[in-house]
């Protein structure tokens, strides 16, 4: 696959990103600006960054996104759902600290999720609810695997290419 084929290598990996949205799908004649370093390599990283962000508005709604401060809101939600998943409800003091995040804020964001039913205080701890079991939850996170996926063989592409030339 040649460099402006980066991210179209095979009709799966079209399809993940088309079924994201015109806007994800590369174009073979576009060639970022020389003067931005690895552009190739960030253009794809920002287009899954973005997809997986897209994917999981979608997956809860408007009403889960309709924050002002949403990224923030869904990485503390991520965090939780990790932290869950491990068997470990966590301290907003800990979810702030590992984060890099104002406690305040931090705070703010969990109430604002209890409130939404996603998040539940257990003592001084916070976990999230099942709330987070949407339907067709298998066939969506095979729509982000596909999109990882698709975005690690055009990188090792473009890695190999790279390579070549040198």
């Amino acid at each position: 696959m040649s460099l402006q084929n980066a991210g179209k290598s095979s009709p799966t990996d079209a399809s993940t990103w088309t079924a994201a949205g015109d806007e994800f799908v590369l174009l073979d004649a576009v060639q970022p600006p020389a003067r931005i370093e690895l552009a190739r390599e960030r253009m794809l990283l920002s287009r899954l960054y973005l997809g997986l962000i897209r994917s999981i508005n979608d997956d809860y709604g408007a009403e889960f996104v309709k924050q002002n401060d949403s990224a923030t809101f869904r990485t503390i939600g991520i965090y939780l759902f990790l932290r869950t998943a491990m068997c470990s409800p966590v301290r907003a003091s800990t979810v702030a600290q590992a984060l890099k995040l104002p406690r305040a804020t931090v705070l703010r964001r969990l109430e604002d999720m209890i409130k939404q039913g996603y998040v539940e205080r257990i003592g001084n701890a916070y976990r999230v609810t099942d709330k987070v079991n949407i339907p067709d939850l298998q066939q969506r996170l095979q729509q982000r695997i596909d999109m990882i996926l698709a975005t690690a063989r055009a990188l090792a592409e473009l890695r190999d290419a790279a390579g070549s030339a040198h």
